[in-house]
């Protein structure tokens, strides 16, 4: 009992817990009978285990196929690691992702606030990337992955522009499969990494994949369930994290393992600004952004001031994107913001990468490539159907099929830490709707609680109830738009690095 009010503790006397409640087991990832530190939740790996994971890298990793994403074909899906400052086989694993779906990771959580260089979004748009004394390497380790085609991430095949990166609505369990290959290969290459904590950090359409992640991890071993979820799973699926939890759990290896045993190392998300469940949430929280008088501007004059964050006029959010744009396509920056040299990374330049195209959707090929001259220069020309980096590969329009995402959360919030942010100044996903919603559409009572949690630098919880038991998340206000780590880094870094440690995902 008192290890599951350290991992969702809300209140300062459930946070209190922490520091002594929280001891490992024998039988959790890295637990050896509590000698694992406060919390117990790491690897246990001393430095001379770090080998491999001590070094910032960055490569692609390999998924198969899905009759979702395309006619089948494989996808080479883009990584940057970069370790913890300290004890990187301890420290919990953040796995970064923007969503779109159909947006870069390297175009807004990998260059701004997060590591240990980012953009400056007040600097000119040709400005180099600059030293952030807030970098989450404080704490945690760093992986950030571009989707399919978005971003680094290119596919493996010949050209066909008649195909789009997805077919139909089952596109999004298809694409946390995706990113679920990816994490496991990625944890199974690195032992000393291997059994650290996993915190799944999405950021708006990645709230959804972040959840679906989570839900495929805990019920790996189902082939139905009521979400209408692990029906059209990947047939990999239950093999392949079976296979992660031998290693893992070795005591264990060949026995099926229970949603809460999976969720000892798969139990942590941060969501930012998060489209949790679809157009149901869209349709909503537009009422209630429209009466918001913060949000005013973006109702009233929709085509002058940025939905994303209200505070801009459109023309001053370009240069945001921009920047980044001209950073990923700047061999220098680049460098500088991955921490390793590009002739390092296997599979970027031809010959390597061929044969390979990306889903160019409304965009020009031609004015891509002439947007890419210095990556080029440095790697070398690409086929016309293919290109360095993509902001933005939208997947094909879906068959309206929609996922049970209420019943998808409910299931995985007893037993995951859950941050949420809440930003003033977005009016397109609207957090501030999420308490009223969960009252109206879920099984728990809501209680928004303004008090400031024990070693949090701002207040906000948002209570769940119901007569089985309950939850509590972080739900800190910030003054910011939809890119929180944008417009307020050191914020949410600071609220970041006191909420893990009060969910026992820090490094002892």
């Amino acid at each position: 009992m008192l290890a599951l009010l350290c991992r969702f503790g809300g209140l300062a006397t459930v946070l209190a817990l922490t520091a002594s409640a929280c001891g490992g087991s024998s039988d959790s990832p890295g637990g050896d009978g509590g000698s694992a530190g406060a919390c117990g939740s790491g690897g246990t790996g001393g430095a001379e285990d770090a080998t491999g994971s001590d070094l910032p890298e960055a490569g692609f990793i390999e998924v198969p196929g899905s009759p979702t994403l395309g006619p089948g074909w494989t996808s080479r899906m883009f990584y940057s690691f970069v370790p913890a400052a300290e004890h990187p086989e301890r420290a919990p694993l953040l796995v970064f992702f923007n969503g779109g779906p159909g947006s870069a990771t390297t175009s807004v959580l990998l260059p701004y606030g997060t590591g240990p260089f980012t953009l400056d979004p007040a600097a000119p748009t040709d400005a180099a990337p600059v030293a952030n004394d807030v970098s989450y390497t404080r704490f945690a380790n760093l992986l950030y992955v571009d989707a399919r085609s978005t971003g680094f991430s290119y596919d493996l095949a010949l050209p066909d522009p008649s195909t789009c990166q997805g077919s139909s609505g089952k596109f999004h369990v298809a694409d946390a499969a995706d990113f679920i290959y990816l994490l496991l290969e990625f944890l199974d290459a690195h032992e000393a990494l291997r059994d650290n904590p996993v915190v799944i950090a999405g950021e708006s359409y990645g709230g959804t994949r972040a959840a679906l992640m989570l839900y495929m991890l805990h019920n790996y071993t189902l082939t139905l369930d009521s979400a209408g979820v692990m029906s059209v799973a990947p047939s990999w699926l239950r093999e392949k994290v079976q296979a992660h939890l031998d290693l893992t759990f070795p005591a264990h290896a060949g026995a099926p393992r229970e949603p809460s045993e999976v969720a000892e190392q798969f139990g942590w998300q941060l969501l930012i600004q998060p489209s949790l469940f679809g157009m149901q949430q869209s349709r909503y929280q537009r009422p209630l952004a429209a009466m918001d008088p913060d949000l005013a501007p973006s109702f009233t004059a929709p085509d002058v001031w940025d939905g994303y964050d209200v505070r801009l006029t459109q023309e001053q959010a370009a240069p945001i994107q921009e920047h980044a744009s001209r950073s990923m396509r700047n061999p220098e920056h680049l460098e500088t913001l991955l921490g390793v040299d590009l002739s390092s990374i296997t599979g970027l330049a031809p010959p390597e990468r061929q044969p390979s195209f990306r889903s160019f959707s409304n965009l020009d090929p031609a004015e891509v490539a002439a947007s890419e001259t210095d990556l080029r220069a440095e790697l070398g020309e690409l086929d016309a159907a293919d290109a360095y980096w993509l902001r933005y590969a939208p997947p094909c329009p879906g068959d309206g099929v929609e996922l049970g995402m209420f019943a998808v959360f409910e299931d995985i919030i007893g037993r995951t830490a859950t941050f949420i942010t809440n930003a003033r100044y977005d009016s397109v996903v609207y957090t501030e709707a999420l308490p009223a919603m969960f009252d109206e559409f879920s099984t728990f009572d809501v209680e928004l609680d303004p008090s400031l949690p024990e070693g949090a630098a701002r207040p906000g919880v948002l209570h769940l109830r119901n007569g089985a038991g309950g939850v509590s998340f972080r739900f800190p206000t910030y003054e910011a738009g939809h890119q929180v780590s944008v417009g307020a880094p050191r914020e949410l870094a600071e609220d970041v690095e006191a909420w893990l440690a009060a969910a026992c995902a820090s490094a002892p």
